[in-house]
């Protein structure tokens, strides 16, 4: 019987692993557009209060960073 594959059975082929890395890809770009956005919140929230309270004060950014495990 020919062999027409010197894979082993175990290695996953080339293509699965390019799609899980795009997936890994663009959750970790969603990850830092939801901080960015989280960002801006705070320090517009922030500004607001210092604003009203005619205080000179530099608002304070809270960052809150969340991590899924990859498998």
């Amino acid at each position: 019987m020919p062999v027409t594959c010197l894979r082993k059975a175990c290695v996953r082929p080339p293509e699965v692993a390019k799609i899980k890395i795009k997936i890994k890809i663009k959750i970790k770009i969603k990850i830092k557009i939801k901080i960015k956005i989280k960002i801006k919140i705070k320090i517009n929230s922030n500004s607001n209060s210092n604003s009203n309270s005619n205080s000179r004060r530099m608002g304070t950014a809270i960052i809150t960073v969340y991590y899924w495990p990859f498998s």
